[in-house]
């Protein structure tokens, strides 16, 4: 599908209404006060369709308002005949389908991994918010995929540890509809072209000028046996304790 929609395997998505709507499938964006309701799709047979409706409701992040409407675009391609204006409840498995598309439409594999991998030197917690500024999605849709090639018992593990980095880091717990290190609203909606010379529509954020190389090249040291932990510690700067911390956060990971 990036193929039909003319994006490379490395491209993260720009304009993800501009995109939809190129290729013929209306977008209507409406606030609906209610996070049970992300949106719904209708395809071509029905009355105004193929159409998308996405719920832009405020205390969603935009990260979600982007993912929403590629798992609607996920159930036009996969499950077009399923719509039923009657039903009230969703099917679970084709919603996991429409989620599992969405997730590698936005991060395709080879690029998801070699970020991914690019990043192996940093904790748990700042190696999901880079990625996720690569690639405009939400910290869960990161933590799922990492998730998805891990042993079905180790993938509990993975979500504990990251919220626990990010109560101590922060000194609060996440809410349901966190999203640190968002992105602005116009990544969603605004055309490049509509944007004023000069003007600097959405700010720039931390993680996308974070160093890991030499958190990298450590973390590889240590696991070849070269350096010792303290000699780690000794190279990034940290002090002891917090460089044994930074190794628990790396085997949270596994393999990754």
């Amino acid at each position: 599908m990036r193929s039909a929609f003319h994006l490379n395997d490395r491209e993260p998505v720009h304009d993800i209404c501009g995109l939809l709507e190129a290729r013929g499938i209306k977008v209507r964006s409406i606030s609906v006060p209610n996070d049970a309701f992300m949106g719904l799709s209708v395809g071509a047979d029905e009355r105004g369709g193929p159409a998308i409706v996405v719920n832009t409701w405020g205390r969603l992040p935009v990260e979600t308002w982007i993912f929403s409407a590629v798992h609607e675009l996920g159930h036009l391609l996969m499950h077009l005949g399923a719509y039923d204006v009657a039903a009230s409840e969703e099917d679970a498995a084709q919603e996991r389908e429409a989620d599992r598309f969405a997730s590698h439409f936005l991060m395709p594999e080879g690029a998801f991994r070699r970020e991914w991998d690019e990043t192996a030197g940093l904790s748990l917690l700042d190696r999901v918010f880079k990625v996720k500024r690569v690639f405009r999605v939400s910290w869960r849709t990161v933590l799922f995929r990492v998730a998805e090639s891990m042993p079905e018992a180790s993938r509990g593990g993975l979500w504990a540890r990251f919220n626990a980095e990010y109560k101590r880091q922060r000194a609060r717990s996440l809410l349901k509809h966190d999203e640190p290190s968002g992105i602005d609203a116009e990544v969603y909606h605004a055309l490049y072209s509509e944007r004023q010379l000069g003007e600097e529509p959405y700010g720039m954020d931390a993680y996308d000028f974070k160093e890991d190389r030499l958190a990298r090249l450590v973390r590889q040291g240590l696991e070849e046996g070269l350096i010792s932990l303290s000699r780690g510690g000794e190279i990034l700067k940290l002090p002891l304790v917090e460089m044994r911390e930074l190794t628990r956060s790396w085997e949270a990971c596994g393999l990754q």
